[in-house]
């Protein structure tokens, strides 16, 4: 009999909007019928207020859902189907801060929560506490699957595949967005007109097919981002285009940090590019935005349509197929065993991938031209280290891990800016980085 009433655990439920975008997609799903909605927070306000704003848009939609709310995740994972990870280890001031050492250390990080000395120590604080996670799920709800939207993305992954038997995917909107960008803005069609094809890391894929009704476009790619003026809007990942051969995703905000000579002071002055060293304007922007759809659902008692026309997050798509057995193509982050010829296996990769009743099954997509798959196996051997250097609170792998990241070609003194993230994240990392000699 099929499936219709699941449990939803939601850990950092305190991303309120997120919460409610993720919510009003299973809403929306017509596939699941009823459910269990348990939202895990440690910040007890936070909770009780997206808890508060949760029961009025299930009000609102008229679906049967029960909704609890928890400040220890494991009183939340009896009877779990999925749980959704959203936590940000430290929040959103430890984030800044990260930039702020980086900073002093000469490192200029457009985002700084994927690679760079912000990726490293996000990840460093943020593994161990998906992996107590995972276990506990393995005890508990070992049926249950983790779908992961924390980052540093491709490293999280990476973790609970190498280190856990919890079935596990992560995604992220990048690609799907970028590909629904180049279909409007680029070649001024509605993006289900646009078929492609992407892989490579998280935050850093490269598109290898692109279509308008079944017709290649990337011939003309090149004319059609400057006559739509879409080079200039997005011109590191125009000029990577052109060295690589192939188009980046997401866009210059993620890509552009990947390559340290765009994230040199002179440059970001002389280029004046969009992306800069991330000072939070624009994501305070974004943050208050949120804040006013959430109030909006909390105080107001409107807005809830907004949170159920759809996300544009693809979780619900997973969900309907692994319940249904109608078969999606998202794409997903997965260990490469040979999904990319080039690659080396063992590696973390984002690509396209098929599920159905049965699970993922990731597509084939062959060779990426030598650059790019240079500059995979480049990235995913620093996942590697710097994931091992998480669960094992390695000292010495996190230092290999920053002195194989890019940005790090321009700090003076790797080691120094290490020592100075790890001491101001001591409060969050586990008791043995305060005894491992660093």
């Amino acid at each position: 009999m099929k499936k219709e009433f699941f449990k939803f655990v939601f850990v950092g439920a305190g991303s309120s909007v997120f919460t409610l975008r993720l919510i009003g997609d299973i809403l929306k799903e017509e596939s699941i019928v009823s459910g269990h909605l348990a939202l895990v927070d440690i910040d007890e306000k936070l909770l009780m207020e997206t808890e508060e704003a949760v029961r009025k848009l299930i009000a609102f939609s008229g679906r049967n859902f029960k909704i609890t709310a928890h400040t220890k995740y494991q009183d939340a994972l009896p009877g779990t189907d999925y749980l959704f990870m959203t936590i940000a280890t430290g929040a959103y001031p430890r984030w800044q801060k990260d930039i702020e050492i980086s900073t002093r250390h000469g490192v200029l990080q457009s985002v700084g929560d994927t690679i760079g000395p912000g990726g490293i120590i996000r990840a460093l604080r943020t593994i161990p506490v998906v992996l107590d996670i995972a276990k506990e799920m393995e005890k508990i709800c070992p049926e249950a699957w983790i779908i992961n939207y924390a980052n540093p993305e491709g490293a999280i992954c990476l973790a609970l595949q190498k280190y856990t038997k919890i079935k596990n995917f992560g995604l992220c909107h990048g690609t799907p967005d970028m590909a629904a960008r180049l279909a409007k803005e680029v070649f001024g069609v509605d993006p289900e007109r646009f078929t492609y094809r992407a892989a490579g890391i998280n935050h850093l894929t490269w598109f290898t097919d692109m279509e308008v009704d079944g017709e290649d476009v990337y011939p003309i790619l090149k004319e059609q981002l400057v006559k739509s003026g879409f080079d200039k809007k997005e011109p590191i990942s125009r000029q990577l285009y052109d060295v690589y051969g192939l188009y980046p995703a997401p866009g210059d905000r993620h890509v552009g940090e990947f390559f340290p000579h765009y994230m040199k002071e002179q440059v970001l002055a002389e280029q004046d590019y969009e992306w800069k060293n991330n000072d939070f304007k624009v994501v305070d922007g974004w943050r208050e935005e949120a804040r006013i759809l959430f109030d909006e659902v909390r105080n107001k008692e409107c807005g809830y349509e907004k949170f159920l026309e759809g996300s544009g997050e693809t979780a619900a798509y997973f969900i309907h197929s692994l319940s249904t057995g109608d078969i999606s193509s998202e794409m997903v982050n997965v260990i490469n065993n040979g999904y990319i010829d080039n690659v080396t296996s063992g590696i973390i990769v984002e690509l396209p991938t098929y599920i159905d009743r049965f699970g993922l099954h990731p597509q084939k997509i062959g060779s990426l031209p030598d650059a790019i798959a240079a500059q995979c196996d480049r990235l995913g051997r620093e996942y590697l280290l710097m994931v091992q250097a998480a669960a094992e609170c390695s000292y010495e792998l996190a230092r290999q891990a920053m002195f194989l990241d890019p940005l790090m070609a321009n700090c003076d003194y790797p080691e120094e800016l290490l020592k100075d993230l790890i001491r101001e994240n001591l409060d969050l990392l586990p008791e043995a980085w305060k005894y491992n000699g660093n």
